[in-house]
This record gives C-alpha cells, sequence and structure tokens, in this order.
C-alpha cells in the first residue's frame, strides 16, 4: 500500500499511458446489455477507468486507499460524477455505509493482491453491493512483481469456485483466453472474468 503512495506520481503516469477501452476491449461489449446506472470501481488507482465509465454515464463511486494516488486522481476527474472513497478490501465497510447497489462492479488490476483468506471474505461483500442482473468484472495479473508489490497467484477457476462455496447469486458469463499486456510487458498476461448477479 505504502509503495502506491510513495510513488504515486509514477503509477498514474503507468496508467494513463494506455486508454481504458484498449485495456478493457475483451469484454466491453457486455455493458451494451445494461443500462448506465452505478458503477463501483475498487482500486481506482489514477482514476482512467473511473472517468471511461463516468462518460459512458454511469455515476461513479471510485475507492483508492492510497492517498497520494487518489488525491491526483481527483484532480484529474474533476467535473466529473465520481464519489472518491478511501475504503479498503476485504470488507469494503465505508462503501457499505453507503447502502447503495451498483450495476457494474470493476476490479481492475487488484484481486491479485488479495490473499486467499482476503478473497474468500471479499467475494460475497462485493456480490451483496450488485443491483439485481449487476455485472461484476475482474481483471487478473498473470506474473509477478520486481518492486515489493505484494501479490498472489490468480486463476478464474478459483473465482468460480469461491461462488460455489459461498453459494453466491452470480453466474459466470464472460472468461477471456489470456491476452498480452497492454504494457508491452512480456513476463505478462491478463485474464478477465465477468460475473453477473441473477
Amino acid at each position: 500500500m505504502s509503495l502506491y503512495h510513495d510513488k504515486a506520481k509514477e503509477f498514474v503516469h503507468q496508467y494513463e499511458s494506455v486508454n481504458a477501452e484498449e485495456v478493457h476491449q475483451h469484454w466491453l461489449a457486455l455493458l451494451n446489455n445494461i443500462k448506465p446506472g452505478n458503477a463501483l470501481d475498487v482500486g481506482a488507482g489514477s482514476g482512467r477507468d473511473a472517468r471511461f465509465l463516468a462518460g459512458l454515464g454511469f455515476a461513479v463511486t471510485a475507492v483508492e486507499p492510497a492517498d497520494a494516488l487518489r488525491e491526483q486522481a481527483q484532480k484529474l476527474s474533476q467535473q466529473l460524477p465520481i464519489q472518491w472513497l478511501s475504503d479498503l478490501l476485504p470488507g469494503l465497510t465505508k462503501v457499505q455505509t453507503l447502502h447503495q447497489q451498483f450495476d457494474l462492479v470493476l476490479l481492475s488490476a487488484v484481486w491479485m493482491h488479495l490473499s486467499p483468506d482476503e478473497r474468500h471474505q471479499a467475494l460475497p461483500v462485493l456480490c451483496s453491493l450488485l443491483a439485481h442482473d449487476g455485472l461484476l468484472v475482474l481483471t487478473l495479473r498473470h506474473g509477478s512483481f520486481n518492486d515489493g508489490r505484494l501479490s498472489y497467484p490468480v486463476t478464474s477457476a478459483e473465482i468460480l469456485a469461491l461462488v460455489q462455496q459461498h453459494q453466491l447469486a452470480l453466474t459466470s458469463v464472460f472468461v477471456s483466453d489470456l491476452v498480452s499486456d497492454a504494457l508491452g510487458r512480456s513476463d505478462i498476461a491478463w485474464q478477465t472474468v465477468v460475473l453477473k448477479k441473477g
């Protein structure tokens, strides 16, 4: 967490060097099936994805626990319908106090930072925040970090197993193949899992 705070400017530059349409191109067509309503961007970073969703007509709640990163993101997203919160997975206690349901919940490049126990706790919380027919989008990073950031292996199978284990009202609607890194890093690949609340 402290690394995201200490090197906020570097991370903002990195995140902003690619656009949301490119990063999320493999699942964006699914948004055609939902009317823009409330969206929750967890681990919003520079606000790139939150701004993109706001541009599509969503009222966005953006969660970013690293203070310096969140402050820069807020400057980049002024005049947009984005509410910024400092909150943490797995509990998202501040988000829960909003008593709000979201048509879209996005965790982009976040899941790998959660330990297996934290994932076990987080998925029911995320499900509870989804509106009926809402989409939960998780982008999974395959590949380790070399800058000290903590990460754990991720698989789509683990997520689907957690859905069954918790008997959550979530249906898998999309699991992408592994795709290359948008920043051109050869040792990193990405996969997206989209779950729908029925």
